[in-house]
């Protein structure tokens, strides 16, 4: 009887541990909506009366499986140009709003979107870019209806935005181009990397064991979770961004991917920028490597005013 209880307990153990590690993965402390406002304005990242005064629509469509997803649409009068700006993880679309004002200047439509399982959207936890490309899918497709077959839409992902816009351009032509600031390059590697930093553990047994709970449980495990996968097969230009002081995930990811995409692509490695702090550590460089990049974008594409070379559709 006592071998029995202390092999049931093993196994209870063994179960356990694994599940423990994917809720703490999958259900991130996310801060409650309201609140990121709130935080927002309070470090300087939003203007209340700028926000109030700003023309905006609030939108909430259908995602491919079966839940809303919520976005702010901020247009720029008489222009087929957009630009979908993806958060980091925990937070929601208002940590984007520091960007609007740089792509109105640029003179682009911006759409800020809160991923699944964050914001206003639905969704029962987080998927890292499994789940979230195809919701990127359906902003493109609202888009391309809004605004026509003309529209010339690009996409901005900080951390886990970045890393759900790399693995979605792998599937759809349709984006003109794409920005990753501080994305991780394999989720499998940052896990990794976070086990052994933040829990001293490790144990390459628990990373499967963990993956194959998280399979059972959502119908995906880490190793699908990597943008660096097949990136040299991507044609759509990217821009790599990261800060250099990056202590959750590490600047080298986004020069290992910088270094194995083909084609068109840039780097802007930022001195003394946090994780997802870049822009703020340098506006003024972060823009004059947008604007860059976006000039060579457009005249790649030959987009100008209303006109725009049209791209083919979703593979």
């Amino acid at each position: 009887m006592i071998s029995a209880a202390i092999f049931l307990t093993l196994l209870l153990l063994l179960a356990a541990v694994p599940l423990y590690f994917s809720n703490l993965i999958i259900f991130p402390r996310k801060v409650e909506y309201k609140e990121t406002y709130k935080i927002g304005v309070k470090n300087g990242e939003i203007n209340n009366e700028e926000f109030e005064r700003l023309k905006k629509e609030e939108l909430f469509i259908d995602s491919y499986y079966d839940y809303k997803i919520h976005a702010m649409y901020f247009p720029y009068e008489k222009s087929n140009k957009v630009i979908i700006i993806a958060h980091g993880i925990m937070w929601s679309l208002f940590g984007s709003y520091k960007y609007v004002e740089m792509f109105h200047e640029k003179g682009y439509n911006v759409l800020l979107c809160d991923h699944r399982f964050h914001g206003l959207s639905g969704g029962n936890h987080t998927s890292f870019g499994y789940y979230e490309k195809d919701d990127l899918r359906a902003w493109v497709d609202y888009l391309y209806e809004k605004i026509g077959d003309n529209a010339f839409v690009g996409v901005l992902g900080e951390s886990l935005g970045a890393a759900s816009a790399l693995q979605f351009i792998k599937k759809d032509k349709r984006v003109g181009f794409c920005i990753s600031d501080c994305s991780f390059s394999d989720l499998t590697a940052l896990i990794r990397l976070r086990l052994r930093v933040d829990f001293k553990i490790r144990m390459e047994p628990l990373i499967t064991l963990t993956s194959f709970v998280t399979r059972i449980r959502y119908g995906w495990g880490f190793r699908e979770i990597s943008p660096i996968k097949n990136l040299d097969q991507v044609e759509t230009p990217i821009l790599f961004i990261h800060g250099v002081d990056d202590d959750f995930i590490p600047y080298k990811m986004s020069v290992d991917m910088y270094n194995l995409k083909k084609g068109h692509k840039k780097l802007y490695l930022v001195p003394n920028a946090g994780h997802a702090n870049a822009f703020l550590t340098d506006k003024k460089g972060y823009k004059e490597h947008i604007g860059e990049f976006l000039k060579d974008i457009e005249n790649l594409h030959d987009v100008g005013g209303n006109g725009g070379k049209y791209l083919p559709a979703y593979d």
